[in-house]
């Protein structure tokens, strides 16, 4: 039967038909992954955007322009990775090209083959050839050619895959890197595989069913190892931007200059971006102009690298990012940071990777919201635990205390989703800077070769030994965070009020003393830090801010005076502290030997 028209109802089980056979090769088109950098996940990121679409199609309608209008939507969502956003701009473009019609014959899904076409080459600002927008360009040309000679879709669809698969095999030549491993471009591959369980539908009217599906066939590939080397650009960076006028010309032309892969997807209301950055920070930075930013996301890929190549102890050490550490730390010690979540409105922000401290403090006057943080989710610490369970025999992960935040309960709940495998959830009950310094201590123990076990005692121990007094000089951001009352705070006002605050016995912050002036408070916090290390052993200090680094440069000189000490590191705190602290607060933080 000949099949002239298609519409809404063809057009997605023809889609999730494309999309079952996307998922049933993911494996395949990880393995084959080169370009533009050869980080094994194409399939993952294709499959997940398809997923996204089939799990939004609930219901079929009669609609092309709907279906497809909801299929692009639901693509632009759920896109991930580069080839993941060309494939949801394709799907835009397509949607424009079947506006306003409830069915299409073959010249007019010609027409929205051709825009589909235009669009995804529009999301890149340096398309390569020999890749997917390749294949695609090929596969609409080919549509376009052949419209008005097939007037049955299965014969034009079925003309056109050959097409496709044909400029595919080309794509093995066109890149150094394909050439080099001798395979196709995998997101190119996985477009293909796309149309071909379209094509299968449209012929069958059956999408096959997983049992009957034929295994897949892995090609064996020539391994293009990921080299720090080749690594220029650090993090894989991607977000949904949501405004009214998003200028797709002017946001590309801001942010191309900050790294590569560069894909902008989208509309003026939607936009996904993608590119890979040493700077995701400058990036959503300027993003956040044009609307919010939901579904933000900034994967290592040195990181991955070193943990999966690089000679290690058999011990992970993971922490959230309350804690705060120096960079070099973090790096020397291979210590893997799980980032809570920082949300300005409806933007939300991944600590210290998408919104830096100094963008944070700047946020935290100028914006009209008040930031909430939260907790990383089980699902970030499930998959953290899984990756380096792939990698190391055990994991010791030290989170924010228990009785100020979830994240520890949500680290406990993930540990337990690996009964066979070794975890222990430590609560650091501490915060900042002294948080840094429990994690720091189980990583020096971790490399000078103790057990797990040895660790996890001295570390639980080392807990009690961590103290931190804070200058608060204004109130306002305890208020707008809800941790003061709005009474308690207009009092505290009008005494002029500056609290002095340090921790309990659990980790939550408690008033140890009081100001009534700036200068009286920063000396307050000198006089109780004083008094309170020449009774310990071996006292360490660090000393972090708020958007205060000439009150902790003081801090600092007058600390290494009193205790006669070289050096002092000084960091900026992180959210979880400087959104109820507020611009201007600085702390003092101490570990001591028992």
């Amino acid at each position: 039967m000949k099949i002239k028209y298609i519409d809404g109802k063809r057009f997605s089980r023809g889609i999730r038909a494309g999309a079952k056979k996307v998922v049933e090769h993911q494996e395949h088109l990880n393995k084959i992954n080169v370009f533009p950098v050869p980080d094994a996940d194409t399939g993952t990121n294709m499959a997940a955007t398809m997923k996204t679409v089939v799990d939004n199609l609930s219901h079929d309608t009669d609609s092309i322009e709907h279906s497809s209008t909801k299929i692009a939507d639901s693509a632009l969502e759920g896109a991930r990775g580069n080839s993941g956003v060309i494939l949801a701009q394709f799907f835009y473009g397509l949607a424009k090209g079947l506006r306003k019609h409830r069915k299409v014959n073959t010249e007019q899904f010609a027409a929205a083959a051709d825009a589909a076409q235009e669009h995804a080459y529009r999301a890149l600002s340096k398309p390569k050839d020999g890749t997917i927008l390749t294949v695609i360009r090929d596969w609409a040309e080919n549509i376009k050619a052949n419209a008005r000679k097939h007037l049955d879709f299965d014969e034009l669809l079925t003309h056109s895959l050959e097409a496709a698969r044909r400029s595919l095999e080309r794509t093995r030549t066109k890149l150094e890197a394909l050439r080099t491993a001798n395979v196709v471009d995998s997101g190119a591959q996985g477009f293909v595989y796309m149309l071909e369980g379209i094509t299968h539908f449209i012929k069958t009217g059956h999408i096959r069913d997983n049992k009957a599906a034929e295994p897949v066939a892995f090609e064996e590939v020539a391994r293009t190892e990921v080299l720090p080397e080749t690594i220029t650009f650090r993090y894989c960076t991607e977000c949904l931007v949501e405004g009214k006028n998003i200028d797709h010309t002017r946001l590309r032309a801001q942010i191309e200059t900050l790294g590569d892969s560069l894909v902008l997807a989208g509309s003026e209301k939607r936009a996904r971006l993608h590119i890979h950055t040493n700077e995701p920070a400058k990036v959503f930075k300027i993003a956040h102009a044009y609307g919010d930013l939901l579904q933000q996301k900034a994967d290592d890929m040195l990181k991955q690298y070193i943990v999966s190549h690089h000679p290690h102890p058999p011990i992970a050490i993971v922490a959230d990012s309350g804690c705060d550490l120096p960079e070099e730390t973090l790096d020397k010690y291979g210590i893997q940071l799980i980032p809570v979540r920082v949300a300005f409105g409806n933007s939300a922000y991944i600590d210290k990777i998408t919104i830096t401290a100094d963008i944070f403090y700047e946020m935290l006057d100028t914006e009209p919201h008040h930031p909430k943080t939260s907790q990383p989710s089980p699902a970030d610490f499930k998959n953290t635990y899984s990756f380096l369970l792939s990698h190391y025999d055990s994991i010791i992960s030290i989170h924010l205390p228990a009785a100020a935040s979830g994240t520890y309960q949500n680290a406990v709940n993930a540990a337990r989703e690996f009964p066979d495998r070794k975890i222990s959830v430590i609560d650091s009950k501490s915060l900042s800077v002294t948080f840094g310094l429990i994690v720091e201590k189980a990583a020096e123990l971790v490399a000078a070769g103790k057990t797990h076990d040895e660790v996890v005692e001295e570390v639980t121990r080392f807990t009690r030994q961590t103290q931190i007094f804070v200058n608060i000089p204004s109130l306002r951001y305890l208020m707008r965070s809800g941790r003061v009352s709005i009474t308690k705070g207009v009092i505290a006002k009008l005494l002029n009020l500056k609290p002095i605050l340090n921790l309990d016995e659990r980790g939550v912050p408690k008033i140890c003393g009081k100001s009534f002036s700036d200068k009286g408070a920063i000396a307050k916090v000198l006089d109780l830090t004083t008094r309170f290390a020449q009774s310990k052993k071996n006292p360490r200090f660090v000393i972090t801010h708020a958007n205060a680094l000439e009150t902790a440069k003081y801090y600092c000189a007058e600390i290494r005076k009193r205790f006669n000490i070289e050096h002092i590191n000084i960091l900026p705190a992180s959210p979880t502290l400087g959104a109820h602290a507020g611009n201007g607060a600085a702390a003092i933080g101490l570990s001591w030997s028992e």
